[in-house]
C-alpha cells in the first residue's frame, strides 16, 4: 500500500499544479518528471508519503493515540529525512520543533487542505470503524483542526477498509461512506482538482469507485491536473487493496523509485509489518 502510494506520489509530483497542457503532452507513464519546483524530488516520494510513513510507524508502536504522540511521530520522521514538498506553514513547523509539543505549539492547525487526508490512508487497516475514526480524528486535529480537515481524512481511511475487508467492489463505496459519516455527498471531480480536502478527496473517492485499473487511474487522475502527487498517492494506496482491480504498473515506476535508507525495500517492509499485524 505504501510503496503504491509513494510511486503515485513521486509520478504525479512532476505534474503538480503544472499547466495542462503539459501535463497531456508530458503525461504517459514512461518516464518519472521533475517536480516544476523542487527538483530534488525527482524520482523521490513527497510530504505525501513521509508523513503516511509516521502514521503507519506509529500504528505499528501504538494502540493508545494522542495529538502529542501524533505530532512527535511527525516531527521524528520529518528530523530523519527532511524533503521538500510540503506547505511553508507544515515544513517551518516541523523545522523549527524538536518534539510533538513543539509542533502543536507553532502550527496554526486551523487548515482545510487536504494533509490530513494524504496521510490516513493506513489508518484504514483497524477492524473497528469507530477506531478508524477516532484516530483519523486525533491526527487530523494537530494541524487540520477542521471539519473538512477531519471529514476527508476519514474518508481516506474508511475506503481503504472498505476494499481491505471485502465489504464490496467499489459500487457502494459512496453509500458506505456517506452512511459511516452521517453525510449525503454527490462524489464528483473538478478540474483542476484543488488541494483542499473536499475536491481532493471527492475525486479520489469517484475514482477509485469506479476503475479497474491502477494504471489507467494513474495516468487519469494526473490529466485533470491541480495536486497531482496528493490524488495519485491517494488512488494508488486505495487501490492497493482493490480485489477487482489489475494492479499491475509500468516497471520503471518501481525500478527508478528512490531506494536509499527510507526509500523502496524500507517501505517495502512496512507494508508488510502492517499486513502482518492486520491479516
Amino acid at each position: 500500500m505504501i510503496l503504491e502510494a509513494a510511486i503515485g506520489d513521486a509520478y504525479g509530483a512532476g505534474f503538480e499544479f503544472r499547466d495542462l497542457d503539459f501535463i497531456s503532452k508530458n503525461n504517459n507513464l514512461t518516464q518519472y518528471d521533475k517536480h516544476g519546483m523542487y527538483t530534488e524530488i525527482y524520482k523521490k516520494y513527497t510530504d505525501d508519503t513521509q508523513m503516511a510513513i509516521a502514521i503507519s510507524e506509529l500504528l505499528l508502536e501504538d494502540d493508545n493515540w494522542n495529538e502529542i504522540k501524533v505530532a512527535d511521530k511527525f516531527v521524528e520522521v520529518f528530523h530523519r529525512d527532511k524533503r521538500r514538498g510540503y506547505s511553508d506553514r507544515v515544513y517551518n513547523a516541523l523545522d523549527a520543533s524538536k518534539n510533538g509539543s513543539d509542533f502543536i505549539k507553532i502550527i496554526d492547525n486551523g487548515s482545510s487542505g487536504n494533509g490530513s487526508a494524504m496521510r490516513a490512508y493506513s489508518i484504514g487497516h483497524l477492524k473497528d470503524i469507530k477506531q478508524i475514526l477516532e484516530f483519523c480524528e486525533i491526527q487530523a486535529k494537530t494541524s487540520h483542526n477542521t471539519v473538512e480537515g477531519i471529514s476527508c481524512a476519514k474518508r481516506i481511511a474508511l475506503a481503504v477498509h472498505y476494499f481491505k475487508y471485502n465489504l464490496g467492489d467499489g459500487s457502494t463505496l459512496i453509500d458506505f461512506l456517506n452512511e459511516a459519516l452521517r453525510e449525503n455527498e454527490n462524489y464528483r471531480i473538478t478540474s483542476p482538482i484543488d488541494m483542499h480536502g473536499y475536491p481532493t478527496t471527492q475525486a479520489v473517492i469517484k475514482m477509485v469507485s469506479e476503475v479497474v485499473s491502477m494504471k489507467d487511474c494513474l495516468k487519469t487522475g494526473i490529466s485533470y491536473g491541480g495536486d497531482t502527487d496528493t490524488v495519485a498517492a491517494l488512488s494508488m494506496a486505495i487501490l492497493s487493496q482493490k480485489q477487482n482491480c489489475e494492479k499491475t504498473l509500468p516497471l520503471f515506476l518501481y525500478e527508478e523509485l528512490e531506494n536509499d535508507k527510507f526509500g523502496k525495500d524500507f517501505l517495502i517492509k512496512l507494508d508488510v509489518a502492517l499486513n502482518n499485524k492486520f491479516s
